[in-house]
């Protein structure tokens, strides 16, 4: 049956639907056959009620006429732009089954959702999820934004390919795309805690740490815009004008998910989710660091301890000039944040330092910024207090007037005078504001480093002499021995049984002519030669009689060789060949007991 124009004349409607100010003339039985909500609704409102009123509807009057039309069997038109909030009324009208409006949403989702996967196409998918912001929770019941997160995942893992839009071409110079910084700017729309869902998942997979940090660095960006217009509306103490009021607004509302909730609890769940890598990237600017750092020092944030070392990295990096954009406050937050890590004192206070001396070559450098800097950091991380006292210098020459004996001995106080160098101290005892007890200390722990040095010099000094005087010693008592040396049971055998001549064959003593020595070794080479040979011999004669296999070599005396070499080829070659097979000298027996008398 036909209920289409029934829809579009609404005669004999049995029940008003209500969406804010427009009401649906419909009948109970369409809404039925497709709905599970009106079934429900029915068996809880009175026999006589006919109106139903419909509160936070997805898409409100325009998608429920949508959803009217499919259940009167009349053709919809489904397309990106409203696929989610059709999609989301399915779920809320709980209209499932078989060909029902869940199903067939579903299927045009999914379409989508791969239509953009396979293009690459980040900016459609975002724009799904931009559609569930405006629907809210009910999208994420529906599955819709994990599936458009995971295809958005899928989509930054993959290379490009030929199905992939040509818009889509890097900046030069920037490792983000246009596609990509269109994609990154809508993310940031998202809820924190879709958001959040989306960082770890994108971490969790591979992507890129650059990616992350840049989709951290915007949406902290608007979180820190939203603060300090929050702070400037405060300030203000009344109402701003309306183009700054729009403006605040604007901002305000730039971030949807985070309007509600603390800033603090912004940064740690963003931060706190970025991989190490994505610190040193580009896009974590020494502007953003320290925006970021003293937001969560007010709020008191578990993130400052990776925005600290971030901070570190990038300040030594930094050259003096641009180091001092950062405020002496903060600086001193993020040195003394640092010290509670080991090993990263010492770098602290390299970058105090060169932090007041620029000051110092800019003139700009008061004793009390000097005070707040020099305390940030343990005088035991310091080796060498020299640039310190040259800093120091500076403070009380331009100063001196404005301050009282107790700020400059409190001043004074910040240097360590025991690690300074010999000609700071003749610096400082030619001033006229250094006490001269402080030098004197000075002098005096120099005098025991130079004395302490002395002592390792001449303990080093005294161990050389005496390993030279025994080496002397030992060259001359081996010069005027007359008594040979020991041999070892090595050098007392015969050369064949070392391998032949060494150096331990000949030991000399006092008497002992080299040149006689060395004829006689030499006239002695043959008898040594025979001497092996014959020892071989014996070996290998020995050995046939205890089950060794034959050998043409015998036992002989030194000297008498009976048979030439020719001879004992001829002799080891020229015999009879013994068949190696024994069996087939033995007779082979048939079948039945008859025996052959043929060998094989």
């Amino acid at each position: 049956m036909d209920f289409s124009k029934f829809r579009e004349s609404g005669d004999l409607s049995d029940i008003v639907v209500i969406l804010g100010g427009t009401e649906f003339p419909l009948h109970r039985f369409p809404l039925y056959a497709k709905s599970e909500y009106f079934v429900k609704v029915s068996r809880t409102s009175p026999a006589d009620s006919n109106k139903v009123e419909l509160l936070d509807f997805p898409g409100g009057a325009d998608i429920f006429g949508i959803v009217a039309d499919f259940c009167y069997n009349m053709k919809i038109d489904m397309t990106k732009n409203n696929i989610v909030q059709i999609r989301c009324a399915a779920e809320y009208l709980q209209m499932t089954g078989t060909g029902n409006l869940i199903e067939i949403s579903d299927k045009f989702l999914q379409d989508t959702i791969t239509s953009g996967k396979l293009s690459r196409s980040t900016g459609a998918i975002t724009s799904l999820l931009l559609y569930c912001v405006t629907i809210g929770p009910l999208a994420e019941v529906a599955g819709i934004v994990e599936a458009c997160s995971d295809a958005m995942v899928e989509s930054w893992l993959k290379p490009p390919t030929k199905f992939t839009d040509p818009s889509n071409l890097k900046k030069q110079g920037s490792s983000v795309d246009k596609r990509d910084d269109k994609t990154l700017k809508g993310l940031c729309n998202l809820p924190l805690e879709w958001f959040v869902k989306l960082m770890t998942s994108a971490r969790e997979c591979g992507v890129r740490p650059g990616l992350l940090a840049d989709m951290a660095t915007r949406y902290i960006s608007l979180v820190l815009d939203r603060d300090d217009s929050e702070k400037s509306m405060q300030d203000a103490g009344s109402k701003p004008g309306k183009e700054s009021a729009e403006k605040s607004t604007s901002k305000i509302d730039a971030v949807k998910g985070t309007k509600k909730i603390d800033a603090g609890h912004v940064l740690d769940a963003v931060i706190m989710e970025l991989p190490e890598e994505a610190f040193s990237d580009e896009v974590m600017t020494i502007d953003w660091i320290t925006r970021t750092f003293k937001l969560a020092t007010l709020r008191g944030c578990r993130c400052r301890r990776p925005l600290v070392k971030a901070a570190g990295e990038i300040m030594n990096k930094l050259a003096p000039d641009d180091l001092c954009i950062i405020s002496p406050s903060l600086l001193r937050d993020i040195v003394q944040e640092s010290c509670n890590d080991e090993g990263e004192a010492e770098r602290a206070c390299r970058i105090i330092d060169t932090y007041m001396a620029e000051m110092v070559r800019k003139g700009v450098l008061t004793g009390e910024t000097f005070r707040l800097l020099a305390s940030a950091a343990p005088d035991e991380a310091r080796k060498s207090h020299d640039q310190l006292y040259g800093i120091l210098e500076y403070v009380l020459t331009a100063e001196r007037d404005k301050m009282s004996d107790d700020q400059q001995q409190e001043l004074v106080n910040r240097v360590n005078f025991t690690l300074v160098s010999e000609d700071i101290l003749h610096q400082a005892l030619a001033s006229d504001f250094i006490p001269p007890a402080y030098v004197a200390k000075g002098a005096l722990a120099l005098c025991a480093r130079l004395k302490k040095d002395l002592e390792v010099m001449t303990a080093t000094a005294s161990k050389q002499d005496e390993e030279l005087r025994k080496y002397n010693y030992s060259y001359k008592r081996g010069k005027v021995t007359t008594t040979p040396a020991p041999r070892s049971a090595y050098s007392s055998a015969p050369p064949y049984q070392r391998g032949g001549l060494s150096d331990t064959d000949y030991e000399p003593t006092k008497d002992s002519d080299p040149l006689k020595v060395l004829d006689s070794m030499l006239s002695g080479t043959d008898r040594q030669t025979d001497e092996v040979l014959a020892s071989a011999r014996n070996k290998l004669a020995s050995g046939a009689g205890a089950g060794v296999p034959y050998n043409s070599f015998r036992p002989v005396q030194l000297g008498e060789h009976d048979i030439s070499f020719e001879e004992e080829l001829e002799f080891k070659y020229d015999r009879a060949f013994r068949a190696m097979d024994n069996s087939r000298a033995k007779p082979r027996s048939g079948g039945y007991g008859y025996r052959s008398s043929f060998r094989y």
